[in-house]
């Protein structure tokens, strides 16, 4: 009850959406008041999603499974080719004594053959998460904030393997696009997002191995670093939304990469068609602007995950990449070896920059770090970004994080 007080008193004060104090008491691990502010959204909003599936994460990591049955049975019933939710009344069903195939049958009666047959195979072959010792190193930041290059060259370290950006584990390419597997067909030709490395014939990244994860959240990460053999893990992942996915008690260590607001819109600006009016560009950089700084606005005001975190600028990173490298395996723990910023492992990692990965393995891993260029942006760019207070703010506080792990 003082828990839902708590909840309702900051609501009563707080214009924030629901949904986004219940995202940011999970990203400072004040679960119980995350729990209060859910039960307050399915009160109104009782199929919303989002919340059922956070939750019923929530409650299974915690060990509270039967408690989490009320949300997957709502999932259920939202879509009953929902796969997560299936396979858990599945699981349960099979846990009592009942037969694979039976207990599909009973999780997914209206579903097709295939569906079910789906859910028998991730029941027959669950992957094992990693048991005892482990650490997992999250890489966050906006979109090319150059977390792939980061990623990969951490994965070389001795006994360290990095895996990407391992939500796309579980998505595939249709109608050209990129959405969840849907297990209604066979999960043999779906079209994975391959391996960077062995693309589409990974056998690591397996789609046995895909389909578990797909079925069960729990323990992601844990299950991927006993894929990769490994006891320290990097992933590139970047959102908190998508790290309290695959981890809702964030159990991890954070490196989060920034780049100066100006060099930020540079790489956005090269993604952007080149054939537009200027009004279109200054309005771009504007929204983007926004982007950046609410998103790292977030990490520094809720992120609080258990392990220690490091804020490294990516600026200075590629103009004095050794000491910064070993200033970041030094806050997080992590082995030092000098070597990965010339050559790094290649291992089985997924997502990621493209433009990054295609020079690393026509390269043959070679890694080349240059010292970002003048961003050279137009005048009316630049008047934009230094007027805007907001991001010259969250860019202060950064550096001054950044100088705190800088050597």
């Amino acid at each position: 009850m003082a828990n839902e007080l708590g909840a309702q008193a900051i609501t009563q004060t707080n214009r924030t959406p629901l949904s986004v104090q219940w995202m940011n008491a999970r990203a400072e691990r004040k679960l119980d008041i995350a729990s209060a502010l859910a039960r307050q959204i399915l009160e109104r909003r009782p199929q919303e999603r989002t919340i059922h599936r956070g939750e019923a994460r929530l409650l299974e990591v915690q060990g509270r499974s039967e408690q989490a049955f009320e949300h997957w049975a709502a999932l259920r019933c939202a879509d009953p080719y929902d796969f997560e939710a299936a396979f858990h009344f599945a699981r349960a069903a099979a846990a009592g004594g009942v037969g694979l195939e039976a207990a599909a049958a009973q999780a997914a009666p209206g579903a097709n053959d295939v569906f079910r047959a789906a859910l028998v195979g991730a029941l027959a072959e669950p992957a094992p998460a990693l048991e005892g010792d482990f650490k997992h190193i999250a890489i966050c930041g906006v979109a090319f904030c150059g977390s792939t290059l980061v990623d990969r060259v951490l994965g070389g370290l001795p006994g360290v393997a990095s895996i990407g950006e391992s939500h796309w584990l579980t998505k595939v390419r249709a109608d050209n696009e990129y959405r969840g597997v849907d297990m209604s067909q066979p999960v043999e030709t779906a079209r994975w997002v391959p391996c960077t490395v062995c693309r589409q014939k990974c056998e690591v990244l397996t789609s046995g191995f895909r389909r578990s994860l797909a079925a069960d959240n729990a323990n992601w990460y844990r299950k991927v670093a006993a894929r990769l053999d490994t006891r320290i893990l990097v992933s590139a992942d970047k959102n908190v939304p998508t790290l309290l996915e695959k981890d809702p008690l964030l159990e991890l260590s954070a490196l989060v990469i920034f780049k100066s607001p100006e060099q930020a819109w540079r790489s956005k600006l090269d993604k952007l068609p080149a054939d537009r009016d200027a009004a279109f560009y200054e309005a771009e950089c504007r929204a983007y602007l926004n982007v950046w700084t609410q998103n790292y606005r977030s990490r520094l005001d809720h992120f609080r995950p258990r392990g220690p975190v490091a804020w490294l600028n990516f600026d200075a990173f590629t103009a004095s990449p050794e000491p910064l490298l070993q200033a970041v395996c030094d806050r997080l723990e992590l082995p030092f070896d000098a070597g990965v910023l010339q050559r790094t492992r290649p291992g089985h990692a997924i997502g990621g920059n493209g433009g990054s990965m295609r020079r690393l393995r026509a390269n043959d891993y070679e890694v080349v770090i240059e010292r970002l260029p003048d961003p050279a942006l137009e005048p009316s760019h630049a008047k934009i970004i230094a007027e805007d207070a907001g991001a010259r703010e969250i860019w202060r506080e950064m550096l001054a994080l950044h100088e705190d792990l800088a050597p």
